[in-house]
């Protein structure tokens, strides 16, 4: 689902940063270990292999969009990305292991989604590049899966709620598929609406995580309305984009170079 590039390999400079990026998110976790239990990272470990490997495998990209060699450094807002993906990873043990504290949940998910805002901001000062924009969209993904996983086995959220997370893997791993087998991919129509459904589930699984909601009590009907509401937007908005992607909404633009049709 990467789009990656086969025929460019990174500068060895940009490996070796990568190598020691992720190194350090794997000494974070470890340091984690005492107050939070074995059984917490051990649910941390396959989303953390999951995000090495996709950054890993996209490392060729971290070109400007217009094109041009990869650049020979990670760069600020990469780190910015790969950090809050880190707070993801993180967040995944509270589904398998009770916190230490009941607003640990809550906390990492909200700086995995917070620092969204920053990661964009720092890419507009010093340069944005194709690696960024994907790692951007895997890490909202996974934010988003992680989070509503975790509120569904607080008994926050109802399982359908996990099509929120899942959905954006279908429409990468198609238009992935599409490339491999030389279908054409072309560039997504602005949109108004995208960024507001995207927020809409980063509001419904960060109101979900909250300390007291769900529970033995039961989930609250408004809340399962709200989500109800919101992944029925987040499924039409990429039902949309996947149309436009894909070429059956009729297209007049060539197809774009593998990757850039990514959301």
């Amino acid at each position: 689902m990467s789009g990656s590039e086969p025929h460019a390999a990174p500068p060895s400079r940009l490996r070796l940063q990568f190598v020691a990026v992720a190194a350090l998110g794997v000494l974070g976790l470890t340091a984690l270990w005492r107050p939070l239990g074995t059984e917490w990272l051990l649910a941390a470990a396959p989303p953390g292999a999951y995000l090495t490997a996709y950054a890993w495998t996209n490392l060729a990209a971290n070109r400007p969009p217009g094109g041009g060699d990869p650049r020979p450094r990670i760069g600020p807002a990469n780190a910015v990305t790969l950090f809050r993906g880190w707070l993801a990873v993180a967040l995944a043990g509270a589904a398998v292991a009770p916190p230490p504290a009941p607003w640990v949940p809550v906390a990492l998910f909200a700086g995995a989604v917070g620092l969204d805002a920053a990661d964009g901001a720092v890419a507009r000062r010093t340069g944005e590049t194709v690696l960024g924009a994907r790692l951007d969209g895997a890490t909202d993904a996974l934010a988003v899966l992680v989070g509503a996983a975790v509120a569904v086995a607080a008994g926050a959220l109802p399982a359908w709620y996990l099509l929120a997370g899942g959905v954006w893997y279908a429409y990468a791993g198609s238009l992935w598929r599409r490339r491999r087998n030389g279908a054409p991919v072309y560039e997504l129509p602005p949109s108004r609406v995208r960024r507001f459904v995207g927020v809409a589930q980063f509001a419904v699984v960060a109101l979900a995580l909250l300390p007291g909601v769900g529970g033995a009590d039961g989930r609250p009907a408004w809340l399962a309305a709200f989500a109800a509401v919101a992944v029925a937007a987040l499924l039409a908005s990429f039902a949309r984009d996947w149309a436009a992607a894909t070429g059956r909404l009729g297209r007049d633009d060539p197809p774009i170079a593998a990757g850039r049709g990514e959301k």
